[in-house]
């Protein structure tokens, strides 16, 4: 996809008309925007999100997008139209998408909106014939998916995000996105519900008594489990976000001199209780696993004590284990001594008398199985100790863990009442304490929730078996009911190559991270996404070796999430020019506003020098500030076109009375 003309007309401050047109050169493929702060970089950053999908980042959503010069300008009653046209390249096709939106003047400033705004998506073809999409909504997010699009059209002074702990899920679903691995969740999913949900309708038809009212049972449950996934999603999707702000809460804070040492202790004692709930988490599932596995130690000790009180009566009575060997007979009289020295002599009364004895002697076996047995006692009851012993160890570790647990969170109220009682930051911290509250109550939302989950599931395991038995009796061999299981089957390995999948893009794209991050970051830190698809930066302690960097800049964690968008859209174009049979990828551009913000001189240097090898066409939106020296050096290399974007203020000195901005070609710093 390349972008090729952005047309704006009377959106937010752009009044009439404003066209761009972008470099789609290989050799010069970066756009750049000069404008100050408030001249309307961040308008057109949503211009572009606006005709793709019919909604903005604006804290208005799409509120006030109506340029007010406009409705000042316009006559009474009459209609204004507002409308943004992108025209792109993709795949052999040239689109024109565009979206209009009608209001009508009202009194003073006020103008109504006519209607929801219209798309339109008009393209031309690799054989140079036109076409009109009937579902331009459906055919764009098709081209560019909308919940992707803030990897290509992204603020980046707030891109930072990505790097934050809580992004893990974002990280994940952008890694699915752009290899088109959500195919196969699509596929996972529809076989889980529509599919299933078909047979089970067709089986429900065919069927009385018992088995219909079974088929009921079994469509409640399954609409019950779709219903508290859909809760849980929303829940974990809320509880992301919120986890975001108070991330960024927490940036703010560590701004705050007079706080500033007790925010990074609060951080430090957070991370240690991430740490205890992990470290609580892996102890009570081994805890689990080994009582699961041994736990049948401690109801054998009355069996144990029974046998073993039976093998002793054995020994006792001499049946077991017998008192001579009859292979230690036949080495006395090969030798022709008896233990006491006298001579056995061949055929001699002493040596048929030793030879009766063997007569007496069971060799088939027994002896060997008593005495295994009785190894075998010894090793249950030693066995036995060890489990209480090792149960008791486990527990005392639970709880120096949750004592643990409850000092740290002691110790973090008393930080956060110490910081709340700052004027700088005590509405930051209140907003930070009220956030962590909802965060909680989403986190027991969705705990109770996929309980509950778990619950429906094994009441469907257990209808399922009913339907079953009733069909075997009844001779139904319902081939719905085979067909469903076989879409389960089906749904399940696809569920398992998806992850695999996903895992195996990570493990690539950590790796490309790295090697980008370790070009521009001057510390000797490295950078990864772990297994949990979280954006982390380690570095090497010596004594304790790998450890993770928790006092991150906003500059280090800009670099790092650059970083990770560079290598997707790299790991997306490999994949589109050698598509497998579930990756698909694509060739995309990236938009960015104000990518240099939170960077020093050496990192805005770095980071210029790889902007242009971010995608095969890269937009950036920068400040006179942020443009002059290293960046401008960089950038000029792979320079094709530049803009700039002329704010005009009201004045009250002349007639202008409402804001607007221009747009010209070229650089006027």
């Amino acid at each position: 996809m390349k972008l090729k003309t952005l047309t704006i007309r009377n959106f937010r401050q752009f009044y009439g008309e404003v066209s761009i047109s972008f470099s789609t050169d290989e050799k010069a493929s970066v756009t750049v925007i000069h404008g100050e702060n408030g001249s309307g970089k961040t308008s057109l950053l949503n211009a572009f999100k606006w005709v793709l999908y019919g909604t903005t980042d604006f804290d208005t959503n799409n509120e006030n997008l109506l340029s007010e010069k406009a409705i000042a300008e316009a006559a009474p009653n009459s209609t204004i139209i507002m409308s943004v046209s992108l025209e792109f390249d993709d795949d052999g096709a040239t689109y024109t998408a565009q979206r209009e939106q009608k209001f009508s003047k009202g009194t003073g400033l006020h103008a109504e909106s006519l209607g929801q705004s219209v798309p339109t998506l008009t393209y031309t073809d690799s054989a140079g014939l036109s076409h009109r999409s009937s579902n331009p909504g459906s055919q764009l997010n098709q081209i560019l998916p909308e919940d992707m699009h803030s990897y290509f059209f992204f603020n980046g002074e707030r891109i930072e995000k990505l790097a934050y702990n809580s992004a893990s899920t974002q990280v994940r679903d952008a890694i699915k996105g752009l290899m088109g691995l959500n195919i196969l969740d699509r596929a996972e999913r529809q076989l889980k519900n529509s599919v299933v949900r078909h047979f089970n309708k067709e089986a429900k038809e065919g069927s009385t008594g018992n088995l219909a009212a079974l088929f009921d049972q079994q469509s409640s449950l399954t609409d019950r489990i779709e219903e508290k996934e859909e809760e849980i999603k929303a829940w974990k999707k809320n509880q992301i976000e919120i986890e975001l702000e108070i991330e960024e809460i927490d940036k703010r804070l560590d701004s705050i001199k007079a706080i500033a040492e007790k925010q990074k202790l609060r951080r430090e004692l957070e991370a240690q209780l991430d740490q205890i709930k992990k470290d609580k988490s892996e102890e009570s599932s081994s805890l689990g696993k080994y009582i699961s596995e041994r736990g049948f130690l401690a109801f054998i000790d009355a069996q144990l004590i029974e046998v073993k009180d039976y093998l002793d009566q054995m020994r006792i009575r001499g049946e077991m284990p017998s008192k001579v060997k009859s292979t230690f007979i036949d080495d006395l009289i090969e030798l022709g001594q008896c233990i006491c020295g006298q001579p056995l002599e061949p055929g001699s009364d002493c040596v048929k008398t030793l030879e009766s004895y063997k007569t007496t002697i069971q060799d088939n076996g027994a002896e060997e199985q008593f005495m295994a047995l009785f190894g075998v006692m010894s090793h249950l009851q030693s066995e036995r100790k060890g489990l209480f012993s090792n149960i008791h160890e486990s527990m005392n570790r639970l709880k120096d863990l949750a004592d643990r647990r409850k000092d740290l969170l002691g110790r973090i109220d008393e930080l956060g009442e110490e910081i709340l009682g700052v004027n700088d930051s005590s509405e930051l911290e209140s907003r930070r304490v009220e956030l962590k509250a909802k965060s909680k109550e989403f986190n027991e939302n969705c705990a109770v929730g996929r309980h509950q989950k778990t619950g429906w599931e094994d009441q469907l395991n257990e209808v399922e078996k009913e339907i079953g038995k009733e069909q075997a009796k009844t001779n139904q061999a319902d081939l719905s009911q085979r067909r469903k299981q076989l879409a389960k089957e089906v749904a399940d390995t696809i569920s398992e190559l998806h992850e695999a999948l996903a895992h195996q893009v990570r493990t690539e794209l950590s790796a490309k991270v790295d090697g980008t991050f370790q070009k521009i970051m001057r510390k000797d830190y490295w950078a990864e996404i772990d297994e949990d698809f979280t954006l982390k930066i380690y570095k090497n302690i010596e004594g304790h070796g790998k450890q993770a960097v928790l006092e991150k800049s906003t500059g280090e964690n800009q670099v790092t999430s650059l970083c990770f968008i560079s290598s997707i859209v790299n790991s997306a174009k490999e994949k589109a020019k050698n598509p497998g049979a579930f990756q698909k990828g694509g060739i995309y551009p990236i938009v960015m506003d104000s990518p240099f913000g939170a960077l020093d001189p050496e990192y805005r240097e770095k980071v210029a020098s790889f902007i242009p090898a971010l995608a095969d066409q890269v937009i950036v939106m920068v400040s006179k500030s942020q443009w002059r020296g290293e960046v401008e050096n960089e950038l000029s290399k792979r320079l094709g076109k530049q803009y700039t974007l002329k704010y005009h203020k009201p004045d009250q000195e002349s007639e202008e009375r409402f804001e607007y901005t221009n747009l010209e070609e070229g650089f006027y710093g």
